[in-house]
């Protein structure tokens, strides 16, 4: 099956160049950012491009070119082959491409522009693949070899009225030649078609009308389609039977939906009880004007005691059966296909959010899935691969839209990274229970994964329970609610100008002054400075930036600040890669470990004494 692997849009709406962004290898890309940032440009960008499909002037860059949309994916040769043939392809064009293919390691860039149409009037979608002239090269190397070998087949002897027969039957062989176009469809068709759906047209409504030639017409008119096409109704046919037989027929349908959608619906967020979906063909009533009389669709849900309109359901419910009308609608198809989500919890209460993220996690197993999203409640801190960032380059409206990719994430703003550090704080306060004892208070998250990571790293098996504050400023006001609260704790804060004012602060305000009491509870991080200077220059920027290359004279920290680079996710991507083994205790240098055992030795240390006292 065809796999996208990475995309780059030029000139369209708020995107100048996007640079080449990847999609995610897990099959869920997650766009994050600010409103007006430019989610929904990416994702109209990619629809566009992966149908081929009509763009308007609304959708160009005032004063730039035309809009361009670069398309990465690698090919299996089983599907280019049917589609070679299909165009009549001759066995020296079956080679060519196959070694084109092989040349590329089977990774091809496709470029989709939208040319104004002469005859139409229209920007319509132009494929043209990248290095065609390479295969152009190789058809003519063996459609010329073919040539020869065919003058050299040796003949049986004929006579001179059998020739002239022969002649007079035998029909000059035509020739294919592919051109650009042709070999840039065949590697297009097996792209997967892109499925859009957004709360703006995708939404089931309580009625869609009928058109005269017996199709749903209007708003709600893809989501009723998807619906027949599902039941496998013929609308045009049924709208000329009588009452009793269309009710008879949608009744039938209405209960195979039914079944299905309560399947779905209970093998995603586990609820059990039946929702049952009803369709029925209405007239309006005399007083509906133009429409009266007029035949339309009505739509039903009802959970077995009430029957209500789609409206009047739950924007949860609402959303979960248009979606799932639109998902059995494209599996009828068959087609290989990317479902793009343009703000899929827009408007849901949280549970409700969280049920639609189980929904895309269970959807990647089959179908890939794009969606962008502000919402904390639907991304997981643990994923940060999947996540790609939109966010303006200036503060003016026609600022250009910049793409960062997800190993480039922390040199995004604060604004734009707020879902992402969101939804670490709110993972943490659902997953930790303060404990009685051996609680650790930690200034900020960054200390909290850099520390937390060090623990695996040394393989440390002293009970603590580490709890990040929002600032080194706010670990007084948590000390005291633990105090008050009666919980046990310790105090870690960074030996900085800042560390040192409010472990001061503490030591008089809860210890009267008293220094023994104090620093039985209280502990300045060795290392000088921000919890960044465990680290050697050298360590920092090869497992912390993730760039070797990096040179630079001041702390680790100042080079943070001074690149804008974001403290927490750096923390959180070194956590998550020791985490996942790809880091180990070996790989750093001697001067880090020394560090780094310091520290956590020096925590180990008063847990146990403060443990004893």
């Amino acid at each position: 099956m065809a796999n996208l692997l990475a995309f780059r849009i030029t000139n369209f709406r708020s995107i100048v160049d996007s640079g080449w962004v990847t999609f995610s290898n897990d099959g869920i890309t997650a766009l994050i950012g600010q409103n007006e940032s430019g989610k929904t440009s990416i994702i109209e960008a990619l629809y566009a491009a992966l149908n081929c499909g009509d763009v308007t002037a609304d959708d160009f860059r005032i004063g730039s070119e035309h809009p361009v949309v670069f398309l990465k994916a690698k090919i299996d040769w089983e599907e280019v082959l049917p589609e070679l043939k299909q165009k009549n392809a001759t066995d020296a064009i079956v080679e060519a491409a196959t070694i084109f293919l092989e040349e590329l390691s089977h990774v091809v860039t496709l470029e989709v522009s939208w040319p104004l149409s002469p005859e139409t009037k229209k920007y319509s979608g132009d494929v043209v693949l990248l290095d065609a002239e390479r295969f152009l090269s190789l058809q003519a190397t063996y459609s010329s070899q073919t040539e020869t070998t065919d003058k050299l087949t040796p003949t049986k002897e004929v006579s001179a009225e059998d020739s002239d027969e022969a002649e007079d039957e035998q029909e000059e062989p035509k020739q294919v030649i592919f051109t650009i176009d042709d070999i840039s469809e065949c590697i297009y068709r097996p792209l997967p078609a892109a499925i859009l759906f957004n709360t703006d047209s995708g939404l089931l409504p309580n009625a869609v009308d009928i058109d005269q030639s017996g199709q749903p017409t209007g708003s709600g008119a893809t989501a009723a389609k998807n619906f027949l096409a599902i039941a496998k109704v013929d609308l045009p046919t049924l709208v000329k039977q009588d009452a009793r037989y269309r009710q008879n027929i949608l009744n039938k349908a209405n209960d195979r939906i039914s079944a299905d959608f309560t399947n779905f619906w209970s093998q995603i967020i586990g609820q059990s009880s039946r929702l049952e979906i009803k369709c029925e063909i209405a007239h309006y009533p005399s007083t509906a004007g133009e429409k009266a009389g007029k035949q339309h669709l009505v739509f039903w849900v009802s959970d077995g005691n009430t029957q209500l309109y789609l409206k009047q359901r739950s924007l949860g419910v609402r959303w979960y059966v248009s979606f799932y009308l639109q998902l059995r609608a494209t599996e009828m198809n068959g087609a290989n296909r990317v479902f793009l989500l343009d703000e899929p919890g827009a408007n849901l209460h949280a549970k409700a959010q969280e049920d639609v993220l189980k929904l895309i996690n269970q959807l990647r197993k089959s179908v890939p899935v794009v969606y962008s999203t502000h919402s904390p409640k639907m991304l997981e801190f643990d994923k940060l691969f999947r996540i790609r960032a939109a966010q303006r380059t200036g503060d003016q409206e026609d600022s250009p839209t910049a793409v960062i990719d997800g190993h480039q994430l922390a040199s995004a703003s604060s604004d734009t990274l707020s879902p992402i550090l969101a939804a670490m704080g709110s993972d943490m306060s659902q997953q930790a229970v303060i404990k009685k004892f051996r609680n650790v208070l930690l200034e900020e998250i960054s200390g909290f994964y850099y520390i937390k990571a060090f623990w695996k790293l040394f393989n440390i098996r002293t009970e603590a329970h580490f709890i990040p504050s929002t600032g080194v400023n706010k670990i007084p006001m948590l000390a005291n609610m633990f105090l008050g609260w009666g919980l046990d704790f310790i105090v870690a804060i960074d030996d900085d100008k800042q560390g040192r004012e409010v472990f001061n602060q503490l030591k008089k305000e809860m210890f009267g002054d008293r220094d023994e009491l104090a620093r039985a509870q209280l502990l300045k991080l060795p290392n000088s400075g921000d919890i960044e200077e465990i680290f050697s220059r050298a360590c920092f920027a090869k497992h912390v930036l993730k760039d070797p290359a990096a040179h630079f004279s001041g702390s680790n920290a100042d080079y943070l600040k001074t690149n804008q680079i974001s403290k927490p996710m750096k923390a959180l991507e070194f956590y998550l890669s020791v985490n996942a083994g790809e880091i180990k205790l070996e790989n750093f240098e001697q001067t880090t470990i020394d560090n780094a055992k310091t520290l956590t030795d020096s925590i180990c240390q008063l847990l146990e004494k403060r443990s004893k006292a």
